[in-house]
Order: C-alpha cells, then structure tokens, then sequence
C-alpha cells in the first residue's frame, strides 16, 4: 500500500511529495521550490526570502471574515539520520515509506515527519476546498534543526495574527504550551603527539555502534547510551589499570541534536596488555546489555589495526579522557508540573583534526538563565583542563501562559470531536514559538501535532489513525477559533 492512499488524502499526497524532495537542513531550496509552486497553483503569492522562509496569506472564506487571523507554521528542514549500514544519500535519495501495523516509517533512516507532515498538513489546509477557516497567515521556516537559523533571519514584523498554531508538536491530542531554549558549546583541546612509536605496542580501534540514539531533548531521560561518552567512559576504565595512548577519534555524531549511536577510536597500547583490555571492553558490552535493556543491539568491538598516524603524549591522552569524563551529559533537572525533561545537556559531536580534538554539545533548558548557567559549567570544565570552549548559538525559551485562550479553544475543539481532554505539557525540544511570541504583540500560540516516535533516528515512525484525527481538529479548529 502506498502512502498516498491514506486518509486524509491530501495530506499524504503532499507528505509522499515531500518524501521525494531531498530536504536535510541547509538543503532546503528543492522544497522551497516545491511548496512555492503548490501554493502559486492554488493562487496563492508566497513571498520567499534570503534564507529559503517561505510567507504567505490566504484571505478568509465567505462568512469568516471576522474571525481571528491565524498563523500556521513549520519547518521545512529534517534531520539526516540513519542505520550503520544503509547507503542513503539525504542529499539526493527520497525517503522510502514503508506502511506497517498502522505507523509509517523510513527505509533504516529518519522519516521527515518532523517537520514534513506539519507541511504536509499546512499546505492542505490552504488548498482543500472543504476547510473552512477566516485569514491565515503560513510561514514555512528553514534551518530549525541547526538552531532556528530560518526563524532567526525571518522579519517577524511582517506577522500580523492574533493566534499562533505550530505544527511541530509530536503527539496525539497533546497541546504544548512552551519549549526549551537552547546553546550550543563548542570547544577544542589542543593536544601533542609523540616523536614516534613506543616499541612493543599495538594499535587498536575500538568501535560502538547500532545504538537507537534519537533526539537528544525528547530521549535524553531515556536508557539510552551516548556513544561517543560511552567510548571515554571505556577509555577510563581501560587506562585505570594500562597504559594507553588515543591516536584518533573518528568523527562521530550526525547533529548536535541527535543522541549519537556511533562513535570509534583508535589507540596505541602495550601489546602484552592486549588480551586484557578486550576482557575489559567485553565486559563493558555485558554490563551495557544489563543496564540499558532498550539497546538490544549494541555492537562493541575491538580489532587490531595499522596506522602511520603517531599517539597522543600520554598526559594529553589522561587530560583528555578525563575531560570528557568530568563533563556534564544527560538530564539536569526534571520538569515537576508537566514531567518531562527540563534543563539538559547532549554531547553530539567529535572529531580529531590534525591535533586537536573538537566536540558540541547542545544544552536546553526552558528557562533561559537554567540554559546559560549549564552551558557555563560546561565551558569552565574545558577551560579548567586547559581547552578552549565557548558558547553560543542562543535560542530563547518560550515559558508557558497562564489560563492561555487558545489553549482553552484547542482543548474544547479535540473534546467535542473526541470526547477525551487533551494532555498540556511543553515540549522537551525547541520549536519557534520561542522566537515569535515574544515579537508579536498580544499574540498566544500553542504547538501541536500528530503521534510520532524516535524522531531524529533511524527509527523514527509516524501513526497513520493520529493523522487523520489532527487534521480533523485542525479544521475544526480553523472553522471555531474566535
């Protein structure tokens, strides 16, 4: 079965469509060009700018006229993610839809059903005849998935609605009323290398991989391992007992918003201690399997490997294992009220070049004071060590509203179509609400969506039956809203 036969129809339609647009952020320009032609189709004249953000207006139908003006929103860009094994190309390939057990899915890489079905749902909502609904404004944002670069070059002044409705919620009769801010921290560790190769040793690669990773605010409570501070937690326990030396990191990670599942270092140890360290790094495998039973297929292995490339010093290899030993990764605080992840830090990123070794992390907290205080730490633990780091990228948080009338309109509307009371949370990742809210005078907004798991991960689903009940709330929606 197709996925263009499922209901409803003009949004899958549109969705299988945008499966076929490679679109990873920063190679946005296919689809800008696609959702361009679809809305100049429908006689629409969307304004595109420097940055690939797409704005357009539809006047209301015949006897809404007075209804709020509403503003529909998503982004454009996905996250390329996919499995140890899969040739995809996100740069030229389309996502290959699979249909199973009423949830769609990708071919071992990410979907694009964040954001692509909230586009998919937009672009419906602007060209089907039978949604009734007053003024709407429609901006499609690029560069979401790297820090909001489409939102942030976007002139927010050009909005003029009473109501925003982001359609980057991931959840099933859920209303988010407020998201994480974020900051990136990026630091790099000089380090030197020994004039040549101690005799008697061995290089050795040792390799984890096949982990679920996903999207590293929504799982970051989750048992899931982080490959690459699950590698330097290998090194510790190796080098509490051996001598070693890193010779390389392999560039690991996908994003700095993704968990990463893969991550391989090469070392240089005595070769009399070879046996050993494998015990140890087997060991780790079993108690790994034991802990985090979610991963059910870790691969950790070693093999024996020849390199030209010449060892750390062995107190550069000691500082560095215990930098990223000591740094903060994981949940910091849990949101009590909603209980979902509140102020976090993710390391999703790291790489050898030449002789340094550089890393990002992304820190997210909802409180915008929260955020910057653990991205300090962070920068301080490198700085102590004798690294380089800062921060940057700032996104802001958006906090929730007290007794929120959209809120209120959203709720009523999936309780009289539904008979069932929506869940209110926030968000644990970041959605551009954050951006503007605070920029438009009087404005609420609510972010919304259908069910979808393992987002920014090979695994990533979405559910056929919550597609249909959201877009049928969010026609109702347009049609009540006052």
């Amino acid at each position: 079965m197709n996925i263009k036969q499922l209901k409803p129809t003009l949004v899958w339609k549109y969705f299988y469509e945008i499966c076929q647009i490679p679109h990873v952020t920063y190679n946005e320009k296919g689809i800008t060009d696609y959702i361009t032609q679809i809305l100049k189709k429908a006689g629409l004249k969307p304004q595109v700018d420097a940055t690939n953000n797409i704005f357009v207006t539809k006047g209301a139908k015949k006897g809404l006229e007075k209804l709020p003006t509403v503003l529909l929103q998503a982004h454009t860009d996905m996250v390329g993610a996919k499995a140890d094994n899969s040739l995809h190309n996100f740069d030229t390939d389309p996502i290959k839809t699979i249909i199973q057990d009423g949830w769609v899915y990708a071919d071992h890489t990410t979907l694009g059903a964040d954001d692509g079905i909230g586009v998919a749902c937009i672009l419906a909502a602007l060209t089907d005849p039978s949604i009734q609904h007053g003024n709407i404004e429609a901006l499609f944002t690029t560069q979401e998935e790297t820090g909001m670069g489409g939102i942030k070059s976007f002139d927010i002044k050009r909005i003029k609605s009473k109501y925003l409705i982001n359609l980057d919620g991931e959840e099933d009769l859920h209303v988010d009323i407020g998201c994480p801010g974020s900051i990136d921290v990026h630091s790099t560790i000089p380090f030197k290398r020994e004039n040549k190769n101690k005799p008697n040793t061995t290089a050795l690669n040792i390799t984890i991989k096949s982990l679920l990773g996903g999207h590293s605010g929504q799982m970051i409570d989750q048992k899931r391992v982080n490959a690459i501070k699950e590698i330097f937690d290998i090194l510790m326990l190796i080098n509490l007992k051996y001598e070693i030396r890193i010779i390389n990191i392999e560039r690991s990670g996908v994003a700095k918003n993704v968990i990463p599942f893969a991550c391989s270092v090469d070392i240089s140890i005595n070769t009399e201690d070879l046996i050993a360290i494998q015990e140890i790094v087997a060991t780790e495998k079993s108690n790994l399997q034991l802990e985090y039973w979610e991963e059910t297929n870790i691969e950790l292995v070693t093999k024996k490997i020849s390199t030209k490339t010449l060892p750390m010093t062995i107190e550069d290899t000691k500082r560095i294992i215990g930098i990223y030993n000591s740094v903060f990764n994981g949940l910091y605080t849990r949101n009590q009220k909603f209980n979902v992840p509140e102020t976090s830090s993710s390391l999703g990123l790291i790489e050898t070049t030449g002789n340094t070794v550089k890393s990002v992390f992304m820190v997210r907290s909802p409180y915008d004071n929260a955020q910057r205080k653990l991205a300090n730490r962070i920068v301080q633990t490198f700085l102590i060590a004798g690294a380089k780091a800062q921060a940057d990228n700032f996104t802001p948080g958006w906090l929730p509203l007290q007794d929120d009338i959209l809120t209120k309109i959203y709720c009523d509307t999936c309780k009289r179509l539904f008979k069932k009371d929506p869940v209110i949370g926030i968000c644990s990742g970041g959605v551009e609400p954050s951006f503007i809210l605070p920029n438009v005078k009087g404005m609420s907004g609510i972010s919304v969506g259908p069910s979808m798991e393992n987002v920014h991960s090979k695994d990533e689903r979405l559910n056929v039956e919550s597609v249909n009940r959201f877009y049928k709330t969010l026609g109702a929606l347009l049609k009540n809203i006052h």
